[in-house]
């Protein structure tokens, strides 16, 4: 029941497409940085606002091949 949010362009694959894989693995996806995200994930051109939101909260930023490596772990 991890909490995840994608800020960026993601490579080859789309939020939907991202959003349905963390659901499929039990995860929730939010739409913003909050002291309930786990893990932030960062594309290319991402809001440099939530890097620095979550930083300050000290929420763990994986960037997408960090992402798919946590999703091949859990499936």
């Amino acid at each position: 029941d991890e909490t995840f949010l994608v800020t960026g362009k993601l490579d080859g694959i789309s939020r939907a497409e991202i959003k349905s894989l963390i659901e499929q693995n039990s995860g929730i996806t939010v739409s913003a940085v909050s002291k309930k995200l786990n893990y932030l994930i960062v594309g290319d051109k991402p809001t440099k606002r939530k890097i620095e939101n979550a930083k300050d909260l000290k929420i763990k930023i994986i960037d997408q091949s960090q992402f798919l490596n946590m999703l091949n772990k859990t499936s």
